[in-house]
């Protein structure tokens, strides 16, 4: 994991938590890719895919989940569904872009986008 995105992943699930959203797993890894944070409320079990940037050169965060990105953190979901099938919470695939100028240690915009894809 990459410095940034680790911080990156520190600030979504501080957001996250504060919407009373509880941390499950961090980094699930699977054959077929990585989910960066699965969390749960009393309804769902969310898949998280955090994206910060620190500039906006390369565009908007949300605009780097292509859609192979996207196949993958489907993918990966399905796998720990399949490897945990007690969970009787609706499944949902979030992301949350974070613009962090200076690397997230100062002022940050989150915004969180419920249901993605």
């Amino acid at each position: 994991m990459r410095k940034e995105g680790g911080r990156g992943e520190q600030l979504a699930l501080q957001y996250l938590q504060k919407k009373g959203y509880c941390l499950l797993r961090s980094n699930y890894t699977a054959p077929c890719g990585e989910i960066d944070l699965i969390v749960y409320d009393d309804r769902y079990l969310v898949f998280v895919e955090v994206k910060m940037r620190a500039a906006r050169t390369y565009g908007h965060p949300l605009e780097t989940v292509t859609p192979a990105k996207k196949k993958k953190i489907r993918m990966t979901a399905e796998h720990f569904l399949l490897k945990n099938p007690r969970s009787t919470l609706q499944p949902r695939i979030d992301v949350v872009a974070i613009d962090a100028p200076d690397g997230g240690f100062g002022e940050v915009r989150i915004e969180h986008v419920e249901n993605a894809f």
